[in-house]
C-alpha cells in the first residue's frame, strides 16, 4: 500500500547517527578557521575527535591559506597521491611525466605502456594552436543579423583589441569569427576565436565575449542571452601515434601476433558498441585527466570535450583506435584539449608549479601532446590487459597495498603483508589483519 511503501522509505531513509544541525547562512564569511573548527565538531565522536578531524582538513598553513584563496567556504586541502610516469618519450624527447590520481593502477599501467612504447621509438604527436572559442547567443535577433554581424566584424575586432592587448602581444589574439542560425531555439550564435598562447584562457575569453555584448545586440537587433566560452573546445585538438612490432607485445603465454589481433578486435568493438566506448575511453581520460590534475588544469573541462568530441558523429565512440600495419601495432588518437602553462591554479599552486617544472616548463602546447601521449599509453595498457590475462589479477595486487595499510601494516610491514595477500590470493581486510600478526609474530620470534 502507498503508507507501506511511506514507511519503508522512512526506514531506508532514517540515519544510522543523527544528522549534524546545518550550517549558518553566514559560514563563507567567517575566518577559514572558524569554518574549519565548526565543520570538525560537526563530524566529531568518540572514535574520530574534533583533532583529528582537523587534521583530515590539512594542517599546513600555507595550503590552508591558499585554499580560502582558491574557492570560497574553503574548510582545507584534500591530498591527492601525486606519482611519476617516467621515461615517456614523445617526438624524440623523454619526458618524466607527474600524474595525480587516486586510482591504484593508473600510474603503474602508464608506465609499462610508456616503456613498450619508448623502446619501438616513442610517440609522434602533433597539435593545433591554442585557439578557444568564445560564444554569444541571440535571441530575438532581427532579419538579416547574420549579415549585419558579418559586416560589422572590423567593429567587433576594434572593441576587442583594449581585453587582447597583452595577449596580442605574445602571439596570440583573434583568429576570426562565425556565425550561424541554431535550428531548434532560433537563437543567433556568434563565435569568436581567440588564440589564448599558454593560458587555459577561459578568463580572457569570457572577458572577450562580454566586452562585445552590447556591439552584438546593436548589430543583430536581438538580446543576448549568454556570452562566455565554450568547452567544446573543437579548435584545440592534439593527437598522438605510434608504432610496435608485434613480437614485442607477448605477455601471459599470448603471443605478440595474438595480442595484437585482439586489441585491434577490442579497438573495433568500442566503435560499436557505446556502452563499452565509455570504459575504453575512462582509460585514456586516466591518464590525461591524472596529467590535467597535477599540472593544475580544469579537468572537468577537459572530460567534458573528450566526451563530447566522442560522440561528434552521432554515435559515442572511442578515442583511441588500433590497427596492425606490416607486422607492427598501431595505435592513434586525437581529442579536444584545452591545457594552460599560465595562470590559474596552474600559476598559484605550489604541487602545480613542481609538476609544471619537472616537464621542463613546457608550453600549452607541448604539455598538450605530452598529456594526450600519455592517455595512449593508459589506454593500451588496459587493452592489452584485458584482451590477455584479464584486468583483475594487476588490479588486485596493488589493492593489496590498500589492504596492508588499513590493517595498520607500516614501512617494510606493509610490504610483507602485501606479498602475503598475493600469494595467498584473499583479498579482504581480515586476511590482511591475519597477515599482519603473522608478519609481527615472525619479527618477535
Amino acid at each position: 500500500t502507498q503508507e507501506n511503501h511511506q514507511q519503508e522509505i522512512s526506514r531506508v531513509m532514517e540515519p544510522e547517527h543523527p544528522r549534524p544541525a546545518p550550517l549558518p547562512a553566514q559560514f563563507r564569511k567567517w575566518d577559514i578557521h572558524a569554518r574549519r573548527r565548526a565543520v570538525a565538531r560537526m563530524v566529531a565522536t568518540a572514535d574520530f575527535a574534533e583533532i583529528d578531524a582537523l587534521a583530515a582538513l590539512g594542517t599546513d598553513p600555507d595550503l590552508i591559506d591558499l585554499s580560502d584563496v582558491m574557492v570560497e567556504s574553503a574548510v582545507g586541502y584534500l591530498g591527492l597521491p601525486l606519482g611519476v610516469c617516467r621515461g615517456v618519450l614523445v617526438d624524440g624527447r623523454t619526458y618524466d611525466v607527474p600524474m595525480a590520481t587516486e586510482e591504484p593502477s593508473v600510474i603503474a599501467a602508464a608506465n609499462y605502456a610508456s616503456g613498450i612504447v619508448a623502446r619501438a621509438g616513442g610517440f609522434t604527436t602533433w597539435a593545433d594552436d591554442p585557439v578557444t572559442t568564445g560564444q554569444l547567443f541571440v535571441e530575438g535577433a532581427a532579419p538579416g543579423a547574420t549579415e549585419a554581424v558579418t559586416a560589422g566584424e572590423s567593429r567587433i575586432s576594434a572593441a576587442l583589441a583594449p581585453v587582447l592587448e597583452r595577449m596580442e602581444r605574445r602571439g596570440g589574439g583573434l583568429r576570426g569569427m562565425d556565425i550561424v542560425t541554431l535550428p531548434e531555439t532560433g537563437l543567433l550564435r556568434v563565435q569568436i576565436h581567440l588564440d589564448v598562447r599558454d593560458a587555459m584562457g577561459a578568463n580572457i575569453v569570457n572577458t572577450a565575449a562580454e566586452a562585445i555584448r552590447p556591439l552584438v545586440e546593436e548589430l543583430s537587433g536581438g538580446r543576448c542571452l549568454m556570452a562566455i566560452l565554450s568547452n567544446a573546445s573543437q579548435k584545440r585538438r592534439a593527437g598522438a601515434r605510434f608504432s610496435i612490432p608485434v613480437a614485442r607485445l607477448a605477455r601471459s603465454g599470448v603471443d605478440g601476433a595474438e595480442v595484437a589481433r585482439r586489441v585491434v578486435l577490442a579497438s573495433d568493438l568500442a566503435q560499436e558498441d557505446p556502452t563499452r566506448a565509455v570504459t575504453h575511453n575512462k582509460g585514456v581520460m586516466n591518464g590525461i585527466t591524472a596529467v590535467t590534475i597535477a599540472t593544475g588544469n580544469d579537468n572537468r573541462a577537459v572530460e567534458a570535450a573528450a566526451h563530447q568530441y566522442a560522440g561528434r558523429s552521432g554515435r559515442y565512440r572511442g578515442l583511441a583506435t588500433y590497427r596492425v600495419e606490416d607486422d607492427h601495432l598501431v595505435g592513434m588518437i586525437e581529442i579536444p584539449l584545452a591545457l594552460g602553462t599560465v595562470g590559474g591554479a596552474a600559476g598559484i599552486h605550489p604541487a602545480s608549479s613542481f609538476a609544471l617544472a619537472l616537464l621542463g616548463s613546457p608550453g600549452a602546447a607541448e604539455l598538450a601532446r605530452v598529456a594526450v601521449s600519455v592517455g595512449l599509453a593508459q589506454n593500451l595498457a588496459a587493452v592489452m590487459a584485458l584482451v590477455a590475462e584479464g584486468i583483475q589479477s594487476g588490479h588486485m595486487a596493488l589493492h593489496a597495498r590498500r589492504l596492508a595499510w588499513s590493517a595498520g601494516a607500516r614501512g617494510e610491514e606493509r610490504l610483507a603483508v602485501t606479498d602475503a595477500l598475493v600469494a595467498g590470493g584473499v583479498f579482504n581486510l581480515d586476511a590482511a589483519r591475519e597477515a599482519l600478526r603473522k608478519v609481527r609474530e615472525g619479527d618477535a620470534t
